[in-house]
C-alpha cells in the first residue's frame, strides 16, 4: 500500500472514529432535577417563564452540558426535541428571563424586553457577563414621530421603535472609514457634496489619482465638483 493510500486510509478512520462521553451518577440526577423543574414551570403563570427559562440555560451551561445525560448530542437537537424552539429563540428567551423580572415579562413582552436589552447592549451594558440589575421602567427610547423626536417609555415604544434606536446607536459607534491618502480624502469629501456623485470611487496611489464609477449623464457635473476641489500640498 502506497504512503498516500495509508494517509487516506488513516484520514477515513479518524473521520469515522466516535467519541464516546461517559455521563457520571451526579450528572445524570442534575438533568432529571432539571428536567422536571422545566415541566413544572410549564404549569405556572408568569413566574414559570423564569423558572422554566433558567432550566434550560442550566442545562445547556453546565460542564459538561447536562443534555448528554439525556441521550442528545448537541444543543440544537436538544432544544429542538425537549424545548421545541430554535437556537436563536431559545437563547433570546433565556436572555430576557436572566435580566427580566416575572412583573417585567407581564408588563411589557418577552419581544419587547428581547428588543430592549439588544439596545442596551449597544448602549455597552454587557449582557455575557455578571447578571446586572435592569430598571426597565427608567429605560427611554429616542424616536421621532410625525417629524418630532421623542424619548418614550418602554411601555409606549414598539419593538420596531426600539430596533431602529438600536440601529442607530451601532451606525453612531462605527468609525468612520479613513482615506488612504489627504488627496484622496478631499476628493472624496468634494464629491459627497453630490448625492449623483457619493458612489464615485476614488483611489491615490504613487502620485496618480484614479477615479471610476461615473453615473451616466453626470460628467459635467463630476467636472464642476472635481473643479472645486482643493487639494492639499504636496508632502
Amino acid at each position: 500500500m502506497s504512503k498516500a493510500k495509508r494517509a487516506g486510509k488513516a484520514a477515513r478512520t479518524a473521520r469515522a472514529a466516535k467519541v464516546e462521553v461517559v455521563i457520571d451518577r451526579k450528572s445524570k440526577l442534575a438533568w432529571e432535577a432539571l428536567s422536571k423543574a422545566m415541566h413544572e414551570a410549564k404549569r405556572e403563570e408568569s413566574s414559570g417563564f423564569d423558572a422554566y427559562w433558567e432550566a434550560v440555560q442550566a442545562i445547556i451551561d453546565h460542564t459538561p452540558p447536562l443534555y448528554l445525560a439525556g441521550g442528545f448530542t448537541t444543543v440544537r437537537a436538544f432544544l429542538a426535541e425537549v424545548v421545541g424552539e430554535k437556537e436563536r429563540t431559545a437563547f433570546r428567551m433565556m436572555r430576557v428571563a436572566r435580566f427580566a423580572s416575572p412583573d417585567d415579562e407581564t408588563r411589557y413582552g418577552t419581544s419587547k424586553l428581547d428588543a430592549a436589552l439588544t439596545y442596551l447592549a449597544a448602549k455597552g451594558l454587557q449582557l455575557e457577563g455578571p447578571k446586572i440589575p435592569v430598571d426597565f421602567a427608567r429605560l427611554k427610547i429616542p424616536t421621532t414621530r410625525e417629524g418630532k423626536a421623542h424619548l418614550l417609555g418602554l411601555s409606549d415604544a414598539t419593538v420596531a421603535e426600539i430596533a431602529a434606536a438600536t440601529r442607530s446607536l451601532m451606525r453612531k459607534g462605527r468609525a468612520p472609514k479613513k482615506a488612504a491618502s489627504p488627496v484622496q480624502g478631499a476628493i472624496e469629501a468634494g464629491l459627497r457634496k453630490s448625492a449623483a456623485l457619493r458612489k464615485v470611487g476614488v483611489q491615490h496611489v504613487r502620485g496618480e489619482i484614479t477615479v471610476r464609477g461615473i453615473p451616466d449623464g453626470q460628467w459635467e457635473a463630476f467636472v464642476k465638483a472635481a473643479a472645486r476641489v482643493k487639494l492639499p500640498a504636496a508632502e
